[in-house]
């Protein structure tokens, strides 16, 4: 009995090590995760407080309250900084909660649109900033491609329209859904970055647009015999 519980005793001494490495890499996993959420945080509040020419890392780190070295370790550059930046407020997007739905398409599509438009004025500063960007440097443009918000639930709402024989039927939803997300954008750029619009003049110009798309897409009135 002695011996099986010394063996027993020398297999756990033999696992340990494993599991303290296991553990240490877990740690360095979560450390990892959390400096690069803060680096994150602070790129996106120095970016748009300065711009992206004005900003440097060591500006970022020191808002971010850590060595400028982890900035190159985990990001590379300012400009992969700045998309990935980028990326983690398109994530947001894609994660923030749905809006109520609404009893018509024209109603739907326009809260879709305000939504978006209001997520976008939020962050302005920063918008301008990837803007320029893509302008100045057409890398960043094709990076940003790569990654769009996630409009699912808007998509399943448009379906559930069209099922109702609300929508066409020979319309392709996903398209449809592509069409009025880009409308915010373009509203976002042309109206309120471009020319100075306020906010509730871009809203009405929303209201608009979803008034006038919805005559084009909703299914014709049934003909009775």
């Amino acid at each position: 009995m002695i011996r099986i519980q010394g063996m027993q005793n020398k297999n756990t001494m033999a696992r340990t090590p494993k599991k303290r490495l296991a553990a240490s890499a877990k740690t360095r996993k979560r450390n990892r995760k959390k400096s690069s959420q803060r680096i994150l945080q602070a790129a996106l509040k120095t970016f748009s407080k300065v711009g992206y020419d004005a900003a440097t890392t060591k500006m970022i780190s020191r808002q971010a309250g850590l060595n400028e070295s982890l900035i190159h370790r985990y990001f590379t550059s300012k400009s992969n900084l700045l998309v990935e930046v980028t990326y983690s407020c398109i994530d947001a997007l894609s994660k923030e909660k749905p809006y109520p739905p609404a009893d018509t398409p024209q109603e739907e599509i326009y809260r879709f649109l305000v939504n978006r438009f209001e997520n976008y004025n939020k962050n302005i500063r920063f918008f301008r900033v990837i803007l320029s960007r893509i302008l100045l440097d057409s890398r960043t443009g094709s990076e940003l491609q790569k990654r769009k918000p996630s409009d699912l639930f808007f998509a399943e709402r448009l379906t559930l329209f069209q099922k109702k024989g609300l929508i066409r039927s020979d319309l392709n939803i996903n398209e449809l859904v592509s069409l009025i997300a880009h409308q915010a954008s373009a509203m976002t750029i042309a109206k309120l970055i471009l020319s100075h619009k306020s906010p509730e003049y871009c809203k009405k110009q929303l209201l608009f647009f979803s008034k006038n798309l919805t005559r084009g897409i909703v299914a014709p009135p049934r003909k009775h015999p």
